[in-house]
Protein backbone atom coordinates (compact mmCIF):
# COMPACT_ATOMS: atom_id res chain seq x y z
CA UNK A 1 0.00 0.00 0.00
CA UNK A 2 1.38 3.52 -0.89
CA UNK A 3 1.42 5.84 1.94
CA UNK A 4 -1.43 8.70 1.75
CA UNK A 5 1.57 11.43 1.26
CA UNK A 6 3.13 9.79 -1.46
CA UNK A 7 -0.44 8.90 -3.17
CA UNK A 8 -0.85 13.06 -2.91
CA UNK A 9 2.72 14.02 -4.60
CA UNK A 10 2.41 11.40 -7.49
CA UNK A 11 -1.12 11.48 -9.14
CA UNK A 12 -2.41 9.25 -11.67
CA UNK A 13 -0.53 9.97 -14.97
CA UNK A 14 2.79 10.65 -13.63
CA UNK A 15 5.89 8.38 -13.73
CA UNK A 16 9.78 8.82 -15.15
CA UNK A 17 9.98 11.70 -12.20
CA UNK A 18 6.93 13.54 -14.01
CA UNK A 19 3.97 14.65 -12.44
CA UNK A 20 2.42 14.53 -15.63
CA UNK A 21 3.77 11.77 -17.77
CA UNK A 22 2.30 11.74 -22.08
CA UNK A 23 3.12 8.12 -22.29
CA UNK A 24 1.13 7.32 -19.10
CA UNK A 25 -2.81 5.80 -20.09
CA UNK A 26 -4.21 9.08 -18.61
CA UNK A 27 -2.87 11.14 -21.30
CA UNK A 28 -3.01 8.40 -24.01
CA UNK A 29 -6.78 8.08 -22.80
CA UNK A 30 -7.19 12.02 -22.49
CA UNK A 31 -5.93 11.54 -26.51
CA UNK A 32 -7.94 8.89 -27.75
CA UNK A 33 -11.01 11.02 -26.72
CA UNK A 34 -10.16 14.06 -28.88
CA UNK A 35 -12.82 13.88 -32.16
CA UNK A 36 -11.31 13.23 -35.39
CA UNK A 37 -8.94 15.79 -36.46
CA UNK A 38 -9.41 17.81 -39.76
CA UNK A 39 -6.47 16.55 -41.21
CA UNK A 40 -4.28 14.08 -40.54
CA UNK A 41 -4.10 12.10 -37.38
CA UNK A 42 -3.38 13.14 -33.64
CA UNK A 43 -0.28 12.86 -31.86
CA UNK A 44 1.48 13.93 -28.27
CA UNK A 45 3.58 17.40 -29.18
CA UNK A 46 4.97 20.09 -26.46
CA UNK A 47 4.08 18.60 -22.66
CA UNK A 48 4.49 20.09 -19.28
CA UNK A 49 7.87 18.32 -17.93
CA UNK A 50 7.13 19.64 -13.77
CA UNK A 51 9.03 17.29 -11.62
CA UNK A 52 7.02 15.22 -9.06
CA UNK A 53 10.43 16.42 -6.37
CA UNK A 54 8.47 19.84 -6.96
CA UNK A 55 5.13 19.15 -5.48
CA UNK A 56 2.46 17.96 -8.08
CA UNK A 57 -0.51 19.27 -5.41
CA UNK A 58 -2.22 22.35 -7.59
CA UNK A 59 -0.34 21.58 -10.48
CA UNK A 60 -1.90 22.53 -13.99
CA UNK A 61 -0.41 19.84 -16.53
CA UNK A 62 -0.83 20.20 -20.14
CA UNK A 63 -0.15 17.99 -23.52
CA UNK A 64 -0.16 20.16 -26.85
CA UNK A 65 -2.10 17.05 -29.24
CA UNK A 66 -0.62 17.99 -33.23
CA UNK A 67 -1.93 16.52 -36.29
CA UNK A 68 1.17 15.01 -38.51
CA UNK A 69 0.65 17.46 -41.89
CA UNK A 70 2.58 20.10 -42.65
CA UNK A 71 0.70 23.12 -41.01
CA UNK A 72 -0.58 21.53 -37.64
CA UNK A 73 -4.23 21.83 -35.93
CA UNK A 74 -3.32 21.83 -32.58
CA UNK A 75 -5.69 20.92 -29.34
CA UNK A 76 -4.34 21.92 -25.56
CA UNK A 77 -5.13 19.45 -23.58
CA UNK A 78 -5.36 20.01 -19.40
CA UNK A 79 -5.06 18.04 -16.61
CA UNK A 80 -4.50 18.44 -12.64
CA UNK A 81 -4.34 16.10 -9.55
CA UNK A 82 -4.19 13.02 -12.01
CA UNK A 83 -7.31 14.06 -13.55
CA UNK A 84 -8.10 15.17 -17.28
CA UNK A 85 -9.80 18.61 -17.56
CA UNK A 86 -10.76 18.78 -20.93
CA UNK A 87 -9.29 20.97 -24.10
CA UNK A 88 -8.67 24.80 -24.14
CA UNK A 89 -10.79 25.15 -26.96
CA UNK A 90 -13.79 23.12 -28.42
CA UNK A 91 -12.46 22.86 -32.03
CA UNK A 92 -8.72 22.80 -33.13
CA UNK A 93 -6.79 25.86 -34.28
CA UNK A 94 -3.87 26.07 -36.79
CA UNK A 95 -1.11 28.22 -35.25
CA UNK A 96 -0.91 27.99 -31.80
CA UNK A 97 2.04 28.49 -29.87
CA UNK A 98 2.44 27.67 -25.55
CA UNK A 99 3.97 31.45 -24.91
CA UNK A 100 4.44 30.99 -21.10
CA UNK A 101 3.13 29.40 -18.39
CA UNK A 102 3.47 28.77 -14.54
CA UNK A 103 2.10 26.07 -12.01
CA UNK A 104 -1.39 26.92 -12.48
CA UNK A 105 -1.66 28.47 -15.44
CA UNK A 106 -0.42 28.39 -19.24
CA UNK A 107 -0.64 30.97 -22.24
CA UNK A 108 -1.54 30.46 -25.89
CA UNK A 109 -0.64 32.70 -28.83
CA UNK A 110 -2.91 32.44 -32.05
CA UNK A 111 -2.22 33.39 -35.49
CA UNK A 112 -4.44 32.65 -38.12
CA UNK A 113 -4.46 33.14 -42.18
CA UNK A 114 -6.53 36.31 -43.11
CA UNK A 115 -7.89 36.45 -47.18
CA UNK A 116 -5.61 35.69 -49.12
CA UNK A 117 -2.77 34.64 -47.16
CA UNK A 118 -0.04 31.80 -47.51
CA UNK A 119 0.44 28.80 -45.30
CA UNK A 120 3.33 29.96 -44.20
CA UNK A 121 2.68 33.48 -43.35
CA UNK A 122 -0.70 33.96 -41.19
CA UNK A 123 -1.81 37.95 -40.90
CA UNK A 124 -4.03 36.86 -38.10
CA UNK A 125 -3.05 37.98 -34.64
CA UNK A 126 -1.63 37.27 -32.77
CA UNK A 127 -4.07 36.64 -29.32
CA UNK A 128 -2.93 35.03 -26.45
CA UNK A 129 -5.29 33.58 -24.20
CA UNK A 130 -4.13 32.58 -20.70
CA UNK A 131 -6.00 29.53 -18.98
CA UNK A 132 -5.42 29.71 -15.49
CA UNK A 133 -6.14 26.79 -12.81
CA UNK A 134 -8.38 27.40 -10.02
CA UNK A 135 -9.36 24.49 -7.64
CA UNK A 136 -10.25 21.61 -10.71
CA UNK A 137 -11.92 24.60 -12.82
CA UNK A 138 -10.30 26.42 -15.42
CA UNK A 139 -10.71 30.10 -16.44
CA UNK A 140 -9.73 31.65 -19.68
CA UNK A 141 -8.34 35.32 -20.11
CA UNK A 142 -7.80 36.73 -23.65
CA UNK A 143 -9.02 37.06 -27.16
CA UNK A 144 -9.87 33.89 -28.93
CA UNK A 145 -9.00 33.85 -32.29
CA UNK A 146 -11.88 33.73 -34.93
CA UNK A 147 -13.62 30.35 -35.39
CA UNK A 148 -12.16 28.01 -37.52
Amino acid sequence: MVPVAQQRDTPNGSANGLCFDPKSALAQSALAKLPAAPAGTWSVGQTSNDPISSGCDGLLSWMMADTNINHPYTQVLLFTGGAYLGTTTSDPYMFTMLTGHTRTSISLTYHWTVGSDSMCCPQGGPSVVTFTLNGATITANGQFPPHP
